[in-house]
């Protein structure tokens, strides 16, 4: 149970650095038979418009 318990504390950092310093964007958790599989992030750079 001790090991299963690092793992997920393992995963929910990985969530936490994909969440920090992301000011635009999406992150996605990939859950396969109630397990945390896959964590993507994607970022977008916004760029003020001149008028």
């Amino acid at each position: 149970m001790a090991q299963s318990a690092k793992v997920e504390d393992k995963k929910l950092e990985a969530i936490a650095k994909a969440i920090q310093n992301l000011e635009f964007g999406e992150v996605h958790i990939t859950i396969q038979d109630g397990v945390i599989v896959q964590i993507n992030r994607l970022e977008k750079q916004r760029f003020p418009q001149k008028k």
